[in-house]
């Protein structure tokens, strides 16, 4: 068929709903009716001669046709924000949109003066901000749904992002104060066999850090309790329910860490994520160098004791 007979508003609206997986999800994401995403997806259809999506009840399935299309609709989708990020950029007033995604943590902890200052020094600039896991974070930027991303660095990554380490977090196993007779913590090994150990969700960066650690300290807690974020496991573990292995810039007065560690602490790494084989996004930029900025002058929001600043690049 003459590609020239085909429009990129059915295209996209395919690619929203193969990575929804519902019409209806695929019409909120688009700010759109679902009648009008069947009308586009019939239309596209008719076009190409072949069936897109099986219909399983409330469920759609790609066809073999559908499945054998959609790597070449993400690369589109790709070249048009590049597109877009050309048309809409103005370099003299910095204006445009900017879509993050952050880490829990980062957001919360390590970026809110970049924030703060960014949007002051850039007032013309929408800032999109999105707030998900780690590894969610870098999947929207290897998808091309949003420019940045900062979050823990895995140890192995997608080829579709890069990565630049930011800072280094020395992890600290701790204990509520409760637990300490006289004032003084007890040591790793008695907690670590007598308290459940509250951890991150597994297949997270930060729990295969943590996991390793008690693998070669040969820690086997009684139970585990798994909660997502790192600021609940803090605020969990101050009630003196289970231990925790945290950064430091969450150990409060109401926690302590624990005697006994002469073996190498877990370590993580946190840092930029930005696309891999893209046109570079000039408010993406101009965010990374403010991060920068951030870290030369040494006041980056929970950056203190154990937390270690790599030089940018």
């Amino acid at each position: 068929m003459n590609p020239l007979h085909l429009d990129s508003q059915p295209l996209l609206t395919f690619l929203a709903v193969a990575e929804t997986g519902s019409f209806s999800a695929a019409a909120n994401r688009l700010h759109v009716s679902q009648p009008a995403v069947s009308k586009r997806l019939a239309l596209l259809e008719e076009r190409l001669g072949f069936d897109l999506f099986d219909r399983i009840g409330q469920r759609v399935v790609l066809t073999y046709g559908g499945e054998r299309l959609l790597p070449a609709v993400r690369e589109l989708k790709k070249c048009l924000d590049d597109v877009t990020v050309a048309a809409a950029f103005d370099g003299a007033a910095h204006g445009g949109r900017l879509a993050l995604s952050l880490s829990h943590y980062a957001g919360l902890h390590l970026l809110p003066g970049v924030l703060e200052r960014f949007s002051e020094r850039y007032p013309e600039v929408l800032l999109d901000l999105s707030f998900h896991d780690s590894e969610r974070a870098i999947d929207k930027v290897a998808a091309g749904e949003t420019a940045l991303a900062f979050a823990t660095l895995p140890p192995r990554l997608d080829e579709r992002v890069r990565t630049r380490v930011i800072w280094e977090e020395v992890m600290q196993p701790v204990v509520a104060r409760r637990h300490c007779q006289g004032g003084r913590p007890p040591p790793l090994a008695e907690i670590g066999k007598r308290l459940p150990l509250i951890l991150p969700a597994q297949a997270t960066s930060t729990r295969t850090a943590i996991d390793r650690w008690l693998d070669d300290r040969h820690l086997l807690p009684p139970a585990v309790i798994e909660i997502n974020q790192l600021d609940s496991i803090a605020v969990l573990a101050a009630t003196g329910v289970g231990w925790a292995v945290l950064p430091p810039v969450l150990i409060g007065d109401d926690l302590v860490s624990l005697e006994g560690e002469d073996s190498p602490l877990p370590r993580r790494r946190l840092g930029e994520i930005t696309p891999a084989g893209r046109a570079p996004h000039p408010l993406a930029e101009f965010f990374g160098q403010m991060v920068n900025e951030r870290v030369d002058e040494g006041v980056d929001e929970g950056v203190d004791e154990g937390v270690e600043r790599s030089p940018p690049d």
